[in-house]
């Protein structure tokens, strides 16, 4: 990954069409997204690698909810030590992920939520994996997470699910999602979709022996959340972009809140416009900020013709 600031093929397309087109068929850039873990920019790139929410969504559960294990005694307790911040929450705790030596198929089950599962709004958690040691313990062929999404007093075998290997994890704090705009990549068990509301979770690890545990904070979940479309994405600034026509330039200023995207090291940022289909015409990839309630974003763009 290089960091790097591009015009995209879309962007591009967007200036040619709006300067020799009596009537353009596409609308300007007029907002931004910001993301995580992106990648070195591209002129073909569509979208960020890893677009996070701007504003907050809805908590479907904060991490202050106990989580209760099965089939072996699983369990959770409070962490007051690691924890995310977002989503407007501030409960300032996470839940340990503790287990005995029964199996090496560790569940976890929260229900009620505080809000539902909707298969119209992606969602995505935070799980925080402490040492290479505890890393090491996740099984390293196969599924080493998966979580399932329920409606309680279903059959056990009735659940939509979303899987991560070993190698999609790393020790740290680890962002489970599908990075979609809509809720793609889910399988259904072998007894099928779900019968109703989806208001129950299950986080299910497997370790390569049934005696690898994990004791208070080896492994840690916190803040389940859904989001729509319109939470990816803001609008510039009032009054930018700004044009300096003596240098063909245009100036764009894009600001992040200290109540948004928080929790978030963010390396991405592009802009957008808002056709049905939003195109991005710039990308940037930058050195990661961690981004908290303490701290306000402002990105400058200056675009020059040359």
């Amino acid at each position: 990954m290089a960091n790097g600031n591009i015009i995209t093929n879309l962007g591009k397309k967007i200036i040619i069409n709006r300067t020799f087109k009596s009537s353009p068929d596409y609308l300007p850039l007029s907002k931004f997204s910001t993301g995580i873990q992106n990648s070195t920019p591209s002129v073909a790139s569509t979208d960020l690698d890893y677009k996070i929410p701007i504003s907050n969504g809805t908590a479907i559960d904060g991490g202050n909810n106990l989580l209760t294990g099965s089939g072996g005694g699983n369990n959770s307790s409070d962490n007051t030590s690691v924890t995310k911040e977002g989503c407007g929450l501030s409960d300032g705790k996470s839940q340990n992920l503790l287990t005995n030596g029964t199996s090496a198929t560790k569940t976890w089950t929260l229900t009620p939520l505080t809000a539902n599962f909707s298969l119209t709004e992606p969602f995505a958690f935070w799980l925080y994996i402490n040492t290479a040691a505890t890393y090491l313990k996740f099984i390293a062929a196969g599924t080493a997470l998966q979580l399932r999404i329920r409606t309680s007093g279903d059959a056990a075998n009735k659940y939509y699910y979303y899987d991560r290997t070993k190698a999609q994890l790393a020790v740290g704090w680890n962002w489970i999602t599908s990075n979609t705009t809509t809720v793609n990549g889910l399988s259904t068990g072998a007894g099928g979709a779900p019968s109703g509301a989806l208001n129950e979770f299950i986080i299910e690890i497997t370790t390569t022996a049934a005696g690898d545990l994990f004791a208070a904070g080896d492994v840690c979940y916190d803040l389940m959340r859904r989001w729509a479309t319109t939470d990816l994405t803001k609008t510039y600034v009032t009054s930018y972009p700004t044009l300096d026509e003596t240098n063909f330039e245009a100036e764009i200023r894009a600001q992040i809140l200290s109540t948004e995207a928080n929790g978030f090291n963010i390396n991405g940022y592009a802009d957008f416009n808002t056709d049905a289909t939003n195109k991005m015409g710039t990308e940037s990839t930058i050195t990661a900020e961690s981004k908290s309630s303490t701290d306000q974003f402002t990105f400058i763009s200056k675009l020059r013709l040359v």
